[in-house]
């Protein structure tokens, strides 16, 4: 009988309620294959007690999921810790990545091989290689060194047939990642298509899944949420499709036979007063939107589709749907953006919370993904690539390390982080107490963030309701360690803080698993 297979995804503490999606994938195309896979969803902080347990049930090998940003570096460190107690252990990383960087990763001492692409049918591959039954030459996607040379071979086609894959909750414990949100609903992530037929020039999608965008069929979505809601209770959904309405009728066909509430992405443009009609008759909770700028030329330049008044026109349609919760996304620091660009996205992010009172927001940085056409870009304005594999963790969405030479009025990411913390904040415009309620408007609007107090409330409010599972305090969580780390007096106690009420309109995290999940390479660990 064949050894184990050892399959790891490292997550912050605070993402651990997210189902590593991408691992059941591959955990069930294994299964099926005939082998035993074991899924490790490690906590980062974990990093020691993961090496033994991963070690305990000798695997015949270990492939772990990678995105850019965080979870370059403690991959890293994990590779590293089980090729020192196992030398001839073999570490095979697969991901987002790897997929985008084959040649560079796979130089890494630690690392033997790398997948470039859709881990879900080269796993198999690869495992009949260990077993003496093929050649890593003849495996279409894989990459590999021959005398310390980097092989990449051919590219592996996408799957077509996505009916072929299933996500096998069967190997994680479905319990500890039930995010319990909407009353206290028992919800769990899903994925129904793979990729996005649109172009947007910061995305990873470019090259990863070359613009084509796969579905399972109705019929394969119904059968599996039918027994997730029997084996393990679900009554709600987090869609972490690249974009899920990538097809609007194939959508809402399925959100009205699941009957289920639900989470998803879905394209500014497309809202209008039918489309939301449907969006609250089939319970959507809360909705993503990629609004990404305030500024016609940045959106033009994004190749987004969409402009400024499109925006404003979709958020002033969700207003006829009060009690959903729409989340929009924007990205700061893009190539060429100017300081008035900057406050333009700021200024539109804030007439549109007074447009719809429940409009929430999440800002990131630009991350330059090799293969999206902006890349290129930030190259030819000053964007060096980091050379080692563990320090593209200074590309990261929330705690973006790296200086942003591409800009020629700021290289410091900390103005924007400080951006970002505000509308962190802005939530706190809906508690009954008018000190704070009123401080991050103010800052935004007056863009004046040369106070620290508000920065020491956050930290506050996190030690007051990080123990609870809600979207508020994972953005805050998201944001602390670099709030401490940068401005955080050490002296702040909570009980100078008052109670805050708990009911606040929270911010939903765009979470890494969207993109973790789209390929991959969890023995139930914490």
């Amino acid at each position: 009988m064949s050894k184990p297979i050892a399959l790891v995804q490292i997550s912050s503490p605070q993402d651990m309620r997210i189902a590593p999606l991408a691992h059941l994938f591959v955990g069930g195309a294994l299964k099926r294959a005939g082998y035993e896979p074991k899924v490790f969803h490690i906590n980062s902080e974990n990093l020691n007690r993961a090496v033994k347990d991963i070690l305990s049930i000798d695997p015949m090998f270990v492939g772990i999921s990678v995105i850019t940003g965080n979870q370059t570096r403690d991959s890293a460190n994990l590779s590293r810790m089980l090729k020192k107690e196992k030398p001839e252990l073999q570490i095979v990383w697969g991901g987002v990545h790897p997929s985008l960087l084959p040649k560079e990763t796979v130089k890494e001492e630690y690392i033997d091989y790398v997948v470039n692409g859709e881990g879900d049918s080269i796993i198999i591959d690869i495992a009949r290689m260990f077993e003496g039954k093929g050649r890593a030459e003849d495996i279409l996607g894989l990459c590999y060194k021959r005398n310390g040379i980097p092989i990449l071979n051919g590219p592996r086609p996408l799957i077509e047939d996505l009916d072929q894959l299933d996500l096998d909750f069967d190997l994680i414990d479905v319990e500890s990642h039930l995010e319990h949100e909407w009353n206290n609903k028992r919800v769990l992530g899903f994925i129904t298509s793979r990729g996005c037929p649109f172009n947007c020039g910061f995305c990873f999608n470019q090259r990863f899944n070359q613009r084509r965008w796969r579905a399972q069929s109705d019929k394969k979505v119904i059968e599996k949420v039918t027994y997730l809601k029997d084996k393990y209770g679900i009554d709600g959904i987090k869609f972490y499709d690249d974009l899920l309405f990538s097809n609007p009728q194939r959508a809402i066909r399925l959100l009205e036979a699941i009957n289920l509430p639900w989470y998803g992405e879905v394209r500014v443009g497309m809202l209008h007063d039918d489309m939301v009609k449907k969006l609250v008759s089939t319970q959507c909770r809360e909705l993503l939107l990629g609004l990404e700028s305030g500024s016609d030329r940045m959106l033009k330049l994004m190749n987004k589709l969409q402009t400024v008044e499109q925006i404003k026109r979709g958020i002033k349609a969700l207003t006829k749907a009060p009690d959903l919760k729409p989340v929009g996304s924007f990205i700061m620091g893009m190539p060429t953006e100017s300081k008035e660009e900057t406050f333009q996205t700021v200024d539109l992010a804030l007439e549109l919370s007074e447009i719809h009172p429940r409009m929430r927001f999440s800002f990131g940085f630009y991350l330059p993904y090799p293969g999206a056409d902006l890349y290129d870009l930030a190259l030819k304005m000053g964007f060096t690539p980091p050379t080692k594999t563990e320090d593209w963790d200074s590309l990261d969405r929330w705690a973006n390390k790296l200086e942003l030479k591409w800009l020629d009025w700021t290289h410091d990411s900390e103005y924007f982080r400080k951006i970002r913390d505000y509308f962190n904040l802005l939530p706190l415009r809906d508690v009954k107490f008018p000190i704070i309620s009123k401080i991050p408007e103010k800052r935004l609007r007056e863009r004046d963030f040369t106070h620290t107090k508000e920065l020491e409330i956050l930290s506050n409010l996190q030690k007051k309701y990080s123990h609870k599972n809600n979207m508020f305090s994972k953005m805050v969580l998201k944001s602390l360690p670099y709030i401490r780390s940068k401005r955080l007096p050490k002296n702040v106690e909570i009980n100078q803080i008052p109670v805050i009420n708990n009911n606040v309109n929270s911010v939903p995290i765009v979470s890494q698993q969207k993109e973790q999940a789209i390929s991959g390479i969890e023995i139930k660990s914490n």
